[in-house]
């Protein structure tokens, strides 16, 4: 899947959020600046390797607070970081955390590829090498 279908998913759920008044005008930049990261880490090829973004992803998909949910593309889910509330087992950003197709094993998707990123409940770290 490329970067450009991941953003376009991830815009398509702040959106509606934003329209049913579920996020603030600051959640809303904050979601944005988000996306815009995940973009600038695949254009200058500084996004983490396969290997940190499938250990990411293993958490995550683990995590009680992953919010899986049916897109506008048949067969595709998106996962995310809850809501960016604060909810049993401590914070979440609410970010796109993975991506599953057609029923297969989730994969790791935006900010997961972000080098400068980290979980919100500590369960992984910024890559800082």
């Amino acid at each position: 899947m490329d970067a450009h279908t991941v953003v376009q998913i991830g815009m398509g759920r702040i959106i509606d959020m934003a329209r049913r008044g579920e996020l603030t005008n600051r959640w809303t930049w904050a979601a944005v600046r988000g996306g815009w990261k995940y973009v600038v880490a695949m254009v200058t090829k500084r996004a983490v390797s396969d290997a940190v973004a499938a250990a990411r992803c293993g958490w995550c998909v683990r995590c009680e607070a992953l919010d899986a949910v049916d897109t506008s593309k048949a067969g595709l889910r998106a996962g995310y970081c809850g809501n960016g509330s604060t909810g049993k087992g401590g914070p979440t950003c609410g970010c796109l955390v993975t991506i599953t197709v057609d029923g297969a094993a989730p994969q790791p998707a935006g900010k997961l590829w972000v080098r400068s990123e980290s979980c919100p409940r500590g369960h992984w770290a910024e890559v800082t090498h």
